[in-house]
């Protein structure tokens, strides 16, 4: 969802999984290599079909710079409230 923009992508997916021990390279390829040995299953989500929706319904939200203008007051007082804690200690 992109509310600034008004766009969404759907899709559909469909699920699949695999042993590991069925196809043990496959745990070798896809997982890190020190958690490959506690890995049972492998579940792969192939896209079957996707669309962009029309904007019509899509309620427009707060763009990223307007919620960065409402957090920054709060940052400011957190750290001043931080500094209050810190004389405190």
């Amino acid at each position: 969802m992109d509310y600034p923009q008004r766009t969404r992508l759907k899709f559909l997916p469909m699920r699949g999984w695999r042993m590991r021990a069925n196809i043990p390279s496959w745990s070798q390829q896809f997982a890190e290599p020190e958690i490959q040995r506690i890995v049972e299953r492998l579940f792969f989500i192939d896209v079957v079909a996707f669309a962009w929706n029309c904007p019509q319904y899509i309620t427009p939200r707060y763009t990223a710079a307007e919620v960065q203008e409402f957090v920054d007051p709060l940052r400011q007082r957190i750290a001043e409230l931080e500094a209050q804690l810190k004389g405190q200690a």
